[in-house]
């Protein structure tokens, strides 16, 4: 039910609002409070918490329009609806351009203001989904971290020559998506040798001590032994004293274990990101050179590990990156199928250091194509975010199912090469028109909204979308609404009025009269027919 606020400074006016909700739309809104003034209203509003206000323009002291600009920066959800006894073209322009969802005259019919109520419960509800999208983007963004972080290793570990443009690409992907302030840094290795023989405990302390203190953060555990750590520096001038105060944050925690030796730490000189390997090898030499003769021996074999690694995973880094970085998608898919073809005939999961390492590489490569089609406008907002959700060709991998972890990357990757020969196909205004529509099917949009968007007249692209796609904007709009839907409503948690909202449609009536329509069923049907497993569209 929709809390409610009545604004008006004549009692009249509040009594027959009052009237209205209580003898007509009772069951979906209660009126939870009235205001007499602009302060009342303010007032009111911070302790009753409506979801929508009916605010009256003119008042003595505050008027509404300052109401709502005082409470929209409040934050929170909230739908207003303007009354007023004037029809001014004035207020109703600068009321829209605040979001107030509608403006109503006195006095107010009941159809008026069934209308208004609506539309901003239809307000409302958009605000709560977009709400949550942006919750579960950053909860995808947060779980595909890990993956980068893991790939960023991979890098800094590689031995580069001169830098290539796909590198720079690279380089500057790990930036933006792991915030490093600089493009310089120290690698380092920590050891883990506790004498209880919980290397996880310690290891998983070590990370903790590296999130909430230090810029720094931490490889993943390998051999059971230790984890590669980076320290990306903010000022290179003042290097040593970053590198000071990071050693006396992991001194004053791990006093006691550096002392004893149940944890070992070396690292590397400060280096630009794509000669990070420098650092690298620098902090194996040293780790080797300072300890005893066991840890020695392991960090030799870390260093021919990591030479085994290098040998295997090259060819796969340079091809794909430069063959995408020049905008050859089907090339890139010749160089990542070979690992894939690799995964085929292993026919299950072998633990070991270039297997793991196997699926963190294959997901960067998926990531960067992704973006670079994202940045070169060939996949949409929505798309990108979309394909950057990765835990279903984890959960494969995780499952040791590789011959199905390599169909679906190859599902992946087969998606990108289509969007990027839609967009070869099209002129770049029908793209981006189409890409409009992939990002903003679920709010009100019109062929003029997109027409402005993208930045050429209604007429014109109207003229380019029939001509290459044979139908308008407002067909193309509706069938990508509806393919939508169908995919809603294979989920028999989703509501048809669910469906309805998030495929642009405040009206469920509407929305079923059009799926009828367009797929002579109605929702519910089509709904039943999938729930039973049958395949209507086929």
């Amino acid at each position: 039910m929709r809390r409610v606020l009545i604004v008006d400074d004549e009692l009249p006016i509040i009594n027959g609002l009052s009237f209205l909700f209580k003898r007509y739309f009772q069951a979906d809104y209660s009126v939870v409070g009235t205001a007499r003034s602009g302060r009342e209203a303010i007032e009111k509003s911070m302790a009753l918490a409506p979801e929508i206000i009916l605010m009256d323009v003119q008042m003595p002291g505050i008027s509404g329009l300052e109401v709502i600009r005082e409470l929209s920066h409040e934050g929170g959800a909230k739908a207003f609806i303007l009354v007023t006894a004037y029809e001014r073209f004035d207020i109703a322009r600068e009321a829209l351009s605040m979001g107030v969802c509608d403006y109503l005259l006195k006095p107010v019919s009941r159809e008026r203001l069934d209308v208004a109520l609506r539309t901003a419960s239809a307000y409302l509800d958009r605000v709560q989904m977009l709400n949550e999208r942006e919750l579960e983007f950053k909860d995808r963004e947060q779980r595909l971290v890990p993956f980068v972080r893991t790939a960023f290793f991979v890098m800094a570990r590689q031995k580069r020559g001169q830098t290539s443009a796909a590198a720079s690409s690279d380089i500057a992907l790990f930036r933006e998506m792991l915030q490093l302030p600089s493009e310089t840094g120290i690698m380092g290795i920590a050891g883990f040798w506790p004498s209880d023989g919980n290397v996880s405990a310690a290891y998983e302390r070590f990370c903790s001590v590296l999130q909430y203190r230090t810029l720094a953060f931490a490889g993943q555990l390998e051999d059971m032994r230790y984890c590669a750590w980076f320290l990306p520096i903010k000022k290179e001038t003042d290097t040593s004293q970053e590198l000071g105060a990071f050693l006396g944050v992991l001194q004053g925690a791990f006093s006691a274990q550096l002392a004893t030796g149940e944890m070992q730490l070396s690292y590397g000189q400060p280096e630009k990101l794509d000669a990070l390997w420098r650092s690298w090898e620098q902090t194996i030499t040293r780790y080797a050179i300072s300890h005893s003769t066991e840890e020695r021996f392991f960090a030799e074999e870390l260093h021919r590990e990591q030479e085994s690694e290098e040998r295997a995973v090259n060819p796969l880094d340079s091809q794909f990156y430069d063959e995408i970085t020049k905008g050859h998608v089907a090339l890139a898919g010749q160089a990542l199928e070979r690992l894939l073809q690799s995964l085929d005939q292993q026919g299950q999961l072998q633990q070991g250091p270039l297997q793991r390492d196997s699926f963190y590489r294959i997901i960067a490569a998926l990531s960067f194509a992704a973006s670079k089609l994202a940045g070169g406008g060939v996949l949409s907002e929505k798309g990108y975010r979309e394909f950057m959700d990765f835990s279903d060709v984890e959960r494969l991998w995780s499952d040791g199912a590789l011959k199905l972890f390599a169909s679906r990357v190859r599902a992946r990757f087969q998606m990108l090469q289509e969007k990027a020969a839609t967009a070869g196909a099209h002129s770049p205004f029908v793209v981006r028109a189409l890409q409009y529509i992939e990002n903003h099917y679920q709010e009100q949009i019109t062929l003029e909204s997109a027409a402005e968007a993208i930045g050429i007249s209604a007429g014109h692209l109207t003229r380019l979308m029939s001509d290459e796609l044979k139908r308008g904007f407002a067909r193309t709009l509706i069938d990508y609404r509806m393919q939508k839907a169908k995919e809603l409503l294979k989920n028999p948690n989703v509501s048809i009025r669910e469906v309805s909202q998030r495929c642009g449609y405040p009206d469920a009536n509407y929305f079923a009269r059009l799926f009828r329509r367009q797929t002579g069923q109605t929702p519910r049907e089509y709904a039943a027919r999938m729930e039973k497993g049958e395949n209507w569209d086929a």
